[in-house]
């Protein structure tokens, strides 16, 4: 999710994540050590590994529009918001505390 935001926020980015800044930006937490020990090749493949999954995703979305897609070990992932086609069923599957901070920052910008 810090992978995507950064990247959100380049002149330039290769992928657009704005759920992720929003988080981002509520959490009180020092993201520098992430920064100190990360090279800009690591973070390459972050955003080609999103790209990559957003692509083959819509690809399959495009053939079976009304698919159900599930997400296992999401953690706080914002492919949903990147790929939704207002017809998927699109379940997230996690840990019960990931859930959680999952409905904290996530539900409330959900559709219903």
């Amino acid at each position: 999710m810090w992978g995507r935001a950064t990247e959100t926020q380049k002149s330039n980015p290769r992928i657009v994540d704005n759920k992720a800044v929003e988080i981002i930006d509520q959490l009180d937490y020092d993201f520098s050590t992430i920064t100190e020990n990360l090279n800009e090749l690591l973070i390459t493949g972050w955003v080609a590994r999103c790209i990559h999954i957003d692509r083959a995703v819509k690809q399959f979305i495009e053939k079976y529009p009304e698919a159900t897609i599930i997400n296992i070990g999401c953690g706080l992932d914002t492919t949903f918001d990147r790929i939704d086609n207002g017809k998927i069923m699109f379940y997230e599957l996690d840990f019960p505390k990931v859930v959680e901070l999952r409905k904290f920052f996530l539900s409330r910008h959900r559709k219903a």
